[in-house]
């Protein structure tokens, strides 16, 4: 079962084929979600097609009347979406470091190591680093985004990143962090008539045996099954291997806050006036050209063309008065309020997302250094922070399935040749922000730590060199020797006086 990717298809193309599956996918949500919840998840998710198309499209707003002799303009400004953008780059354009660390009571023991190997190989496979920022962006406007892994026998590990038109999910009365019930799904054909469309479903729920059971198929529009992909299978897992990650929102909160919310009617403003300008200008520009007892024979079929001659009489029927033509000239004298508005609203957006506006003059003027850098980006960097406390969660959660997976499954361990795998390790998630630093002053300050024995040189080595654990004692071990051989040589050479100054 294949599915278009997100990122290869076009943005419009994408939201329609979201919103068909949506409206495919109705009867399978009614069938699935129960009583109220059901109705608020269908309103939800209306709500968030909305916040596809004012990403795509730009926030609608209205416009004047037109009359017979001009048509207003209805551009619109996609502020929001640059600054998504510029958010959800912020946030993974550096993807965040996940490693595992050996809780063992011996620091130099590597017992991770096979652990270490098969995540990285996981995610390298799985162009997980390369999802992430078109993945955030989906958990900016659709409120979520869900995480789901999965293990194959064929095909091994992978791990998916399911925006919120694609699925839906219930969680435990008792803890909400728990999940009893996820439904995936996405439209393979689409047609008017329901007996004739096909929906692809996946279906996760936890069973009263305690185990996490499966089950794939093909259903019509009316959530009649078509095709069965995969019988109702109990798995290994006493959970759902899916983490759902939701955007702010408040305690219990399932459905969470797009940051189109926010934006949309700011945007809409900003559009709004921006178009009057730009009807202004035109009308500015295709100046009215007046004339004023003029024989109407002499100015049909006028030129206005640059350079163009006008042979014009004056109307004999006024008498006693001399003819004249002239333009009426539009003097925008509103453009200094206008442009003082607009750029209001504008801050108003970036400072709604604390995201820096780096086009400002005065702020490019204050950017000497890294650490006015972090000034300008620090609330940027808090609100990430505060998005992460959900995300680290989610990753920790995603590195424990795999590696629990592979051991519950070995036939799909198999496929990575890799070394036995060990229970007891850290999962250690840390986010990286594309910040410049100031790398001099920061090493010559972990230089004084390691001197001062408040920092171990192998701790500087990884940081500073980029170098792994068994590299390092490397390093370390030649270090030591050159030392060693430097001594001895100089003791050499004072012992038989042949070092630098002796005579000879």
């Amino acid at each position: 079962m294949s599915k278009t990717e997100y990122g290869i298809i076009g943005a419009d193309s994408f939201l329609v084929q979201q919103m068909q599956g949506f409206n495919l996918a109705k009867s399978i949500i009614a069938t699935e979600l129960y009583g109220i919840f059901s109705t608020q998840t269908l309103r939800d998710m209306n709500n968030i097609i909305h916040a596809y198309q004012v990403y795509t499209k730009g926030a609608d707003f209205t416009v004047d009347q037109s009359s017979n002799d001009w048509t207003p303009a209805t551009w619109h400004a996609k502020e929001i979406k640059t600054l998504i953008d510029k958010e959800a780059r912020f946030m993974f354009s550096v993807p965040p470091d996940i490693r595992l660390k050996d809780r063992g009571d011996d620091p130099e023991q590597q017992r991770v190591q096979p652990n270490e190997t098969l995540l990285q190989k996981v995610l390298e496979n799985n162009r997980f680093n390369s999802k992430l920022v078109r993945a955030a962006k989906d958990y900016l406007i659709g409120k979520r985004i869900a995480i789901a892994v999965n293990f194959n026998e064929e095909t091994g590990v992978t791990v998916s990143f399911i925006p919120s038109l694609e699925f839906v999910y219930e969680t435990d009365e008792k803890n909400v962090d728990r999940i009893t019930k996820f439904i995936q799904f996405y439209t393979i054909v689409a047609n008017d008539e329901k007996s004739q469309q096909k929906i692809y479903k996946k279906k996760w729920y936890m069973a009263e045996d305690g185990k996490c059971h499966v089950e794939e198929g093909l259903y019509d529009g009316n959530a009649r099954l078509l095709e069965e992909l995969f019988p109702d299978t109990a798995t290994e897992f006493d959970y759902i291997p899916v983490s759902v990650v939701i955007n702010d929102g408040l305690v219990n909160d399932p459905f969470g806050v797009s940051e189109v919310e926010a934006l949309q009617g700011t945007e809409e403003w900003y559009s709004k006036l921006s178009n009057k300008d730009i009807d202004s200008l035109r009308k500015g520009t295709d100046q009215i050209t007046w004339a004023l007892d003029i024989d109407p024979r002499t100015t049909s079929d006028l030129s206005r063309a640059p350079g163009a001659f006008w042979d014009l009489q004056t109307d004999p029927a006024q008498e006693g008065r001399t003819g004249s033509v002239g333009v009426l000239d539009n003097p925008m004298s509103y453009s200094t309020a206008l442009d003082s508005t607009l750029k209001r609203l504008k801050t108003s957006m970036y400072s709604a997302l604390d995201v820096p506006d780096t086009s400002n003059e005065a702020l490019q003027g204050m950017v000497t250094s890294g650490k006015t850098m972090q000034a300008v980006y620090w609330g940027l960097m808090t609100r990430c922070s505060e998005k992460m406390l959900d995300w680290v969660p989610a990753f920790k959660s995603m590195v424990k399935t795999i590696i629990e997976g592979c051991k519950l499954y070995p036939n799909v361990y198999n496929l990575y040749e890799g070394e036995p795998l060990v229970d007891d390790y850290e999962v250690i998630v840390e986010s990286n922000y594309p910040i410049l630093q100031d790398d001099i002053e920061e090493k010559a300050s972990d230089i004084l730590e390691v001197n001062a024995k408040v920092r171990s040189r192998k701790s500087y080595m990884k940081k500073w060199m980029g170098l792994t654990e068994q590299e390092v004692d490397e390093e370390l071990n030649q270090i030591q020797l050159e030392a060693a051989m430097l001594e001895q040589e100089n003791y050499f050479a004072e012992n038989t006086g042949t070092g630098e100054g002796s005579e000879e």
